[in-house]
Formats: structure tokens, C-alpha cells, sequence
């Protein structure tokens, strides 16, 4: 019989502790945003006995948990460890409890979609579920990739900050070129100019197609802003017309860039590049080290990216599957 249990929850205050305190919390589990990201989830404790070791949100439709493009991390968090604990005792335990809940979700629902965050990379709990058993569930591994971004050193000179030393040629040229052209950006909270300006990026029909993500996404980034989980910023040109925006969320451990529209028209204006990297100045004058660009899984998404010269880390995602 297994040491622990999983108990479903409502005590936010409790879990927002818990996604603050454990390496693998992020914005996505934090109760405001999916309070306010459009769907419905469901969030768990991991007990050991009393002591809580432990958790796990996900977003569920019916009886499926599925995955969600606002959501990108939705997989286990470990509990910060005891004073007792050593290296060993913590990876032994970090083992038995996400073997634990791989074994418990995968009865739990119908379907079952998993993203794991960058610091899990040991999935032998996942991969092990049913093991060599015909005919039963078993969970089926997808490799993703994110870029983090160092911004520790943006408070030095251009030139000495190791971002733009590690950009590529094109991404520093594009830099200066918005230095030297007058691009400028500024910080607002004006979510119906970032929803509008969104939607003038877009054809009509994908505004009609769009229309309920649209109203989540401004409802998530209002609720960001409200409770200050959110950045927002706009790049001008020289001649005052709007190129740009860029949203991040931020909690106690990084940003992350989640939402961003560019005006075609405006492609070669530098305002794309400029929204960014003035967004990050702006993060580091917070005291934030670190930028998650929060996805690099498609050709020119990849490119533009990881074009800034950040590192390169792997995640997870598993979908429940007989095989």
C-alpha cells in the first residue's frame, strides 16, 4: 500500500504556497490564473502520511484532463525538502511520489494529457506505468522545448550583457537598428488596447474563429495585471504607429512570455525585436533574472527565439494511450 494520497482541494492560499515554495511551480498553477484562464482544472495535494510532499493541476473537460495552449507546465510540483533530507532522499522521494501519481491519474481519468516542467528529467515513473502489461494504459512521452533567458546582467552596457553577446548576428542587428531608428516601447495595462491591437494583427474570419479564446485571453491578462502577475509593453516607430506588443507573466521564480502580436505591415520597422528586448530591460529593473519564452516548437516561433541566445531546455508532455 502506497505512503501517500492524493486529495483534491479547494485551499488556494495553501496550494499558492506550495507552486511558490516548490522548484517545479510556475504562473500556470497559481490559483488566479487558472481561476482566470477560461477552463475548467482540478488541483491535488500529495500527502505522505499528514505532511504534505506534493501536488498536481490539471485542466479537465469531462472526464478528460487535457492539455490547454494557455496552460504550458501543468505536471507535478515537489514540496520544498525537509531539514532532514539529503540529495539522495530527495531524488528517492521525488521518485516514489511522481510514480505515485502517474499510477493514480492514469485511473482517474478517462483521457489524460500530462506537460511536465523542464526541471523533472527523470520520467522512468511515467514510462514505467504498466510496463511490459498488454492491453493497459500507459502513458506515451512527447519531447517539447523552451528557451530561458538570462537577464541578470541587463543593467550593464549593451555590448557587455551576455543576451546580446550570445544573439545571433541577425537578432543584434535588429537590436541596434531599433536603437538607432527611435523605436520606442512603453509599459501599460491598457488590456483593450492589447486585445484590440491583437485583433488588427488578425483577418476577420480568424477574429470570428477566435472569438472565445480571445475573451479568455482578455480576461487571463487582465487578471495577471490586476494582481501583479503581469507586464505588458508596446513598440512604437519614429513616426508614432503601432508595431508591437508583448504580455509576460511573472511569479517569485521568473517571467514568461506569453502573448505577443506583431502588424504585418510593420515587419521590417524592428518593432518585433524591440517590444522584447525592451521588455526584459524593464523585467531586470524588477530584480527578475530570468525569462521563459515559453515555447520553441514550431520553425519561425523556434528561429525567432532561440535567435536571443538563450538555453535550450527540454520538457515532457505524455498522453494516456493503449498500446
Amino acid at each position: 500500500m502506497s505512503k501517500y494520497r492524493l486529495k483534491n482541494t479547494l485551499d488556494f492560499e495553501r496550494w499558492d504556497t506550495l507552486v511558490d515554495d516548490s522548484p517545479q511551480g510556475t504562473i500556470f498553477s497559481k490559483s488566479i490564473y487558472l481561476k482566470s484562464f477560461g477552463g475548467e482544472y482540478h488541483i491535488y495535494f500529495v500527502f505522505k502520511g499528514e505532511e504534505l510532499r506534493g501536488g498536481f493541476a490539471t485542466v479537465v473537460k469531462g472526464e478528460d484532463a487535457v492539455l490547454d495552449n494557455f496552460i504550458v507546465y501543468n505536471g507535478i510540483l515537489f514540496n520544498k525538502p525537509t531539514n532532514r533530507q539529503n540529495r539522495s532522499q530527495q531524488i528517492s522521494e521525488q521518485f516514489r511520489l511522481s510514480e505515485f501519481v502517474a499510477e493514480e491519474l492514469i485511473e482517474k481519468y478517462r483521457n489524460l494529457e500530462v506537460a511536465l516542467h523542464p526541471t523533472i528529467l527523470d520520467i522512468r515513473s511515467f514510462l514505467w506505468v504498466n510496463y511490459g502489461k498488454e492491453n493497459l494504459p500507459k502513458y506515451v512521452p512527447d519531447i517539447r522545448y523552451t528557451s530561458y533567458l538570462d537577464i541578470s546582467d541587463f543593467h550593464k552596457k549593451l555590448e557587455e550583457r551576455d543576451a546580446f553577446q550570445n544573439s545571433s548576428t541577425a537578432r543584434r542587428q535588429e537590436i541596434r537598428y531599433g536603437i538607432k531608428k527611435g523605436v520606442q516601447t512603453f509599459e501599460s495595462s491598457d488590456t483593450k488596447l492589447f486585445v484590440d491591437f491583437y485583433k488588427n494583427t488578425i483577418s476577420e474570419d480568424e477574429v470570428l474563429e477566435k472569438g472565445e479564446k480571445i475573451e479568455h485571453l482578455e480576461n487571463l491578462v487582465k487578471a495577471l495585471l490586476e494582481n501583479g502577475m503581469g507586464k505588458m509593453f508596446f513598440s512604437k516607430t519614429a513616426d508614432g504607429e503601432l508595431g508591437s506588443s508583448a504580455f509576460f507573466g511573472v511569479d517569485n521564480k521568473r517571467a514568461y512570455y506569453l502573448f505577443g502580436a506583431n502588424e504585418p505591415r510593420l515587419r521590417n520597422k524592428h518593432t518585433g525585436t524591440a517590444v522584447l528586448w525592451s521588455g526584459f530591460e524593464a523585467l531586470a529593473e524588477l530584480g527578475i533574472s530570468e525569462v521563459d519564452l515559453e515555447g520553441i516548437n514550431s520553425p519561425h516561433r523556434g528561429w525567432f527565439k532561440s535567435s536571443f541566445g538563450g538555453d535550450i531546455r527540454t520538457y515532457y508532455e505524455f498522453r494516456k494511450s493503449i498500446i
